[in-house]
């Protein structure tokens, strides 16, 4: 699912007769957004709700994740309780901002504080004018998971025709298996509807190998109980991205404090070692973001 960060997000579609009969929802709250926190004494963490292992409804339809750990341990650093939001992605990213962080959505129920899992990407950063992106906390790389004895060590994609690769379908990995090489990749694709899905396939056998992004491979393969794997990252060069950062995002109008609070609380996190515990927990590797994405940006909106 990260790839919805770069490919854009698949979701339901928002129909403009409802939208004419709604009138626009505003933040719940008008005063400076750090203080507004504060004086709530809540956090509110945007995320998305089937996204493992990053968010998602976990045992007893509790918040779970990566992500989910980060709110909290963001939300602790503030002196406030954690509450995460957990919603269904839409078209695109650029409307799950609108939705979820800076105007609300046109059935109701206000916006969140900030929104984890957003792509540090300047360009993205440029169309979204209404948000404020800082904080990237990981680097997501495409990768190839496949078992050692049953798929040799390769240095080309090529090596995989012939094999059974799963991909989630209409994502960068089934794109990329779809036309790269002039289309000799195509029959070695076996498509499922989620990632989940394809881990599974692997793991039963009927796949030898997985293309996905490595954090989002890595933590199922944990959950699935999967082990003794190799990774190989994949240079998608002309066609795709094949790595990006992911961070955080604020509503951008007179949200400057709030951003600079929760910068300050990642770098904490980040120094004493508790970011890459969180990624640890979840069996993921933390990769750290480059450092221009990594570095606070000025007022103003970054991701993809």
């Amino acid at each position: 699912m990260s790839d919805r960060l770069v490919a854009g997000l698949r979701g339901a579609l928002l129909f403009a007769s409802a939208a004419l009969l709604a009138a626009p929802v505003f933040s719940q709250d008008n005063d400076d957004p750090l203080a507004a926190v504060k004086s709530r004494g809540v956090l509110e963490v945007a995320m998305y709700d089937a996204f493992p292992p990053w968010s998602y409804k976990g045992a007893d339809n509790r918040p779970a994740g990566v992500d989910v750990d980060l709110g909290k341990a963001l939300a602790e650093k503030l002196g406030v309780s954690f509450k995460a939001r957990l919603f269904a992605a839409d078209e695109n990213m650029g409307d799950d901002l609108r939705n979820h962080l800076w105007k609300g959505h046109y059935l109701g129920g206000g916006v969140a504080d900030v929104m984890l899992h957003v792509a540090a990407d300047p360009q993205f950063a440029a169309k979204e004018d209404k948000v404020d992106f800082f904080g990237a906390y990981f680097h997501e790389t495409v990768s190839v998971v496949y078992h050692p004895a049953k798929l040799e060590a390769f240095e080309s994609p090529l090596a995989l025709t012939g094999h059974k690769v799963g991909v989630e379908i209409d994502s960068i990995s089934d794109y990329y298996m779809s036309g790269a090489f002039n289309g000799r990749l195509r029959t070695a694709a076996v498509r499922k509807p989620s990632l989940l899905e394809a881990v599974t396939a692997f793991k039963a056998g009927e796949v030898e190998a997985v293309m996905a992004p490595r954090g989002e491979l890595q933590g199922l393969l944990q959950q699935a109980g999967i082990p003794d794997v190799a990774f190989k990252e994949q240079q998608l060069v002309g066609m795709f991205r094949t790595a990006w950062d992911v961070g955080m995002a604020v509503k951008s109008t007179d949200s400057k404090a709030l951003r600079d609070a929760l910068a300050n609380a990642l770098a904490e996190l980040r120094a004493e070692g508790r970011l890459a515990a969180i990624f640890a927990a979840h069996g993921i590797d933390h990769t750290a973001p480059s450092a221009a994405a990594s570095a606070a940006a000025p007022a103003r909106h970054d991701d993809d």
